[in-house]
């Protein structure tokens, strides 16, 4: 690896030709953002780079760089470059190329200098940003599961399955009811059919029981106690009639006044002044109560508001003065 191969990678970030002198020049060339020819891979922009043979005279760049980065003179530098310039003519006569790492490759095809690139992206503005693949973004769809769909005949096996289920089930229950809540296995006692069945409910007490618990439990009003509140109910609707009822008024809707105000001053006797001069010229002019550290002076009030504004119009005309209008 030789040491001057970094210095013309970072000279060529910098700038847009690097010349090796005798050799030729590194040319760089800005190149926009491409697709790829399958259209699945985005290029950024990025720096490529030429070689041009015919571009030899020493312009001082990188005998500079090289004189700054190895702490050596200029002289010095040259000199470096030149013997560094004899290497490689010899290896590409010898291997027909010769390598530039982090650069790209001289190799030399009958008798002709070529160059190709083999550098990352040397565009500063493209630091940072890499390639990008379509196929990282694509979105693998789910299988979807299969749910086998039964048929009709296995459907009516289960239907049929519950029904035996359900009557052994009853004949269960019965098999163990009858014994215990039926007299069918004594002798000595009277048995019904009708005691086999389970939803039958026993009596509890005859109708006569039940019209002498009503006749003791829920005493009789005599009819004089029912005119006696019925009356008494007439007469206290009637007086609930007769109340009057009071419907006030609250809300009364308020008349608005518009004053014309020709002048607001800090000092009462500058108003004073003012209502003097308006009225000599037959304006009705009146000040108004203090207000705000303020004393105002009104030209006039009115009723309505377009008479207000016809108002200050014979004003600015008159008196060439400008109002406004305080509404109230």
């Amino acid at each position: 690896m030789n040491n001057i191969d970094p210095i013309i990678k970072e000279l060529l970030k910098l700038h847009d030709c690097v010349i090796f002198p005798g050799l030729g020049g590194f040319v760089a060339q800005y190149a926009s953002s491409s697709i790829s020819d399958d259209n699945l891979t985005f290029k950024p922009p990025f720096k490529q780079i030429l070689f041009n043979k015919n571009l030899t005279n020493n312009d001082g760049l990188l005998a500079n760089s090289i004189s700054k980065e190895w702490g050596i003179s200029y002289e010095e530098s040259v000199e470096k470059i030149s013997s560094l310039l004899f290497k490689i003519n010899n290896e590409i006569k010898t291997n027909k190329q010769f390598s530039f790492e982090g650069i790209g490759v001289l190799y030399e095809v009958n008798g002709i200098l070529n160059f190709k690139q083999q550098s990352e992206n040397l565009l500063l503005e493209s630091f940072g940003l890499r390639s990008i693949n379509m196929n990282d973004f694509l979105i693998q769809s789910s299988e979807a599961k299969i749910i086998p769909i039964k048929s009709k005949s296995d459907a009516k096996q289960i239907i049929k399955n519950w029904s035996v289920a359900a009557a052994v089930i009853v004949l269960l229950f019965y098999s163990a009811w009858i014994p215990l809540k039926t007299n069918l296995f004594n002798r000595d006692s009277d048995f019904s059919y009708s005691d086999l069945n389970p939803f039958t409910f026993s009596k509890r007490g005859t109708s006569q029981e039940i019209k002498s618990n009503l006749v003791h439990k829920v005493p009789l009003s005599s009819d004089n106690t029912v005119s006696k509140s019925l009356i008494k109910t007439k007469k206290e609707i009637k007086k609930e009639i007769k109340k009057p009822i009071n419907i006030s008024s609250h809300n009364k809707t308020k008349s608005l006044s518009y004053e014309v105000i020709i002048g607001s001053f800090g000092e009462e006797k500058n108003a004073k002044n003012l209502i003097k001069k308006l009225r000599k010229k037959s304006f009705k002019a009146r000040q108004l109560p203090f207000f705000k550290q303020l004393f105002r002076v009104s030209a006039g009030k009115f009723s309505n508001k377009k008479n207000a504004v016809e108002y200050q119009k014979q004003i600015k005309k008159k008196l060439h003065i400008s109002s406004w209008i305080l509404i109230k």
